[in-house]
């Protein structure tokens, strides 16, 4: 940081004491952003980022509750089911690597509008849809948008906050989209319990919940607006002016003070700005490959397979949570029986989908209380002290035995309950994610961290396929599968490191 010489008091007229309360400063962009503080205005953006990613969120999981009302008008037969629930997934891993430099090209801002409002609006067209090949177009041209708003929202939300609040605020912004996520079963119970009926003109429940999943998406869009660009972009691009002025407003807005008293006058750019980025280039070019070599190797496919099988049973089995618990409250209500046999499923026979026009109410009252149940809890331990091995064995032992009760039990609640539990495996993305920055050399963090969430993505395109096709054929099959796949990701994770076990001698010279 340097300082400008400001006037002596005996030199000064009124011009130059009003100069004084604002002496020219140059800096560098992080410490400007400590200067502006954190405050209300980082309440106001990462309040908008968490709305943007909880759109996406509901517009992600929504199939889950629209399915299975959906199936009749749709013609929807189970082995389709996985096919359509995965379709998000599919759209976000074809996308995924694109979205990250038109937004280096563009700016955050426009970027996000744009994409967050056509995934709203094509989100908003499949309620029109007259049958599932129209259905299914509309959601995957909308999911090719969704990668946006489901990933940028974070870096966008970071590139705002001061250093010593970054991490917090990144944190806090993770644990509260599982509350956000609990919205899923409350607006289908609110859809579904309003009568849509008038003049004789019936609205199917499904069409409105549809729209109800995809509005969230265009009010992000439009607020987002309100907004100010990122300063690290502006940088980025030479802007130093227009960088200048959303700081001045972030202090404005923090402090109730007018923006020509914020301090800094002019940011600078890192010395050695210049070479990092030409060195960026070449290590974009060799980490793919040096992930691919010796040390990096076995921990890239360790955390991967363990992301891999966290995502296939939350993307996966955990989004036919709401179409097998009602099929389960509303097939053979005074038998005691079991989640496969209420499926019609005992054996390896194929049956013909049994149209069904209403969720029940024992249905909404598991999943929602469930919902926010283990939402808070997924919040409360994401800000614990646990370490991030203890929390990960722990997730992924629970979640294996919860699998294993929901198939063997012969109580409806409890086996509604015991699915409803593979939420949990929410719980192991931000340890995932941290062990990656942990382990590997900030040379390779973006990528290895890039190539872990990407594992996470294919696991939730074969999770989903796998329980929809399987749950038809082999129902108890499917359920011990799963629950082997999750309990050998505990087993391997007594293979990660310790919390405080830094980076090895090879690691951090092998480049």
């Amino acid at each position: 940081m340097r300082f400008r010489l400001c006037p002596l008091p005996f030199m000064m007229g009124s011009r130059e004491e009003n100069e004084k309360k604002k002496c020219e400063m140059a800096t560098d962009l992080d410490t400007a952003l400590d200067f502006a503080g954190a405050g209300k205005y980082q309440v106001f953006h990462c309040a908008l980022m968490v709305s943007t990613l909880g759109a996406s969120i509901l517009e992600m999981i929504g199939c889950s509750f629209l399915l299975p009302l959906a199936a009749c008008d749709l013609q929807l037969s189970d082995h389709l089911r996985g096919i359509i629930t995965s379709i998000p997934n599919i759209g976000i891993i074809l996308t995924a690597p694109l979205w990250g430099p038109i937004a280096d090209a563009m700016g955050r801002k426009p970027v996000l509008i744009v994409s967050t409002l056509l995934s709203g609006i094509i989100g908003l067209m499949a309620a029109f849809m007259p049958n599932l090949t129209s259905f299914a177009l509309c959601k995957f041209a909308g999911s090719l948008f969704l990668s946006c708003p489901s990933s940028l929202g974070f870096a966008f939300a970071g590139e705002l906050m001061p250093r010593k609040r970054r991490d917090m605020a990144v944190l806090i912004c993770n644990a509260s989209l599982m509350l956000i996520a609990s919205l899923c079963p409350i607006l289908a119970w609110i859809v579904f319990t309003i009568d849509w009926e008038h003049n004789n003109i019936f609205i199917k429940p499904w069409r409105i919940l549809t729209v109800a999943y995809a509005v969230p998406l265009i009010l992000s869009a439009l607020w987002m607006t309100q907004t100010k660009e990122s300063p690290k972009f502006l940088m980025m691009k030479s802007k130093e002016k227009e960088a200048l002025k959303v700081l001045a407003h972030v202090y404005s807005f923090n402090t109730g003070r007018r923006p020509d008293e914020y301090k800094v006058t002019s940011l600078k750019k890192e010395d050695n700005a210049d070479q990092v980025d030409g060195e960026a280039i070449k290590v974009a070019k060799t980490s793919a490959t040096a992930l691919l070599k010796p040390p990096h190797v076995k921990w890239l496919l360790l955390l991967g397979f363990l992301m891999l099988g966290l995502f296939s049973l939350l993307n996966g089995l955990f989004l036919f949570t709401p179409h097998t618990i009602n099929k389960m409250m509303t097939k053979l209500p005074n038998e005691t029986v079991s989640i496969c046999y209420s499926l019609n499923q005992p054996d390896n026979v194929t049956h013909t989908v049994t149209c069904i026009d209403s969720i029940s109410y024992d249905t909404f009252k598991i999943t929602v209380i469930t919902a926010l149940f283990y939402g808070a809890i997924v919040m409360a331990v994401s800000l614990s002290p646990l370490s991030k091995k203890t929390l990960l064995v722990g997730m992924y032992t629970l979640v294996s035995a919860a699998c294993v009760v929901s198939v063997i039990t012969r109580n409806r609640f409890v086996a509604g309950v015991s699915m409803s539990t593979l939420e949990l495996t929410a719980l192991g993305i931000g340890p995932l994610n941290a062990y990656a920055v942990q382990i590997f050399p900030t040379s390779l963090r973006g990528s290895a961290v890039g190539a872990v969430m990407m594992f996470g993505r294919v696991g939730s395109m074969l999770g989903a396929n796998m329980a929809g096709i399987f749950l038809a054929r082999g129902c108890e099959y499917t359920f011990y599968a799963f629950a082997a796949l999750i309990a050998l990701c505990a087993a391997l994770s007594f293979l990660l490191p310790n919390d405080s076990k830094p980076a090895s001698k090879s690691e951090k010279t092998s480049l």
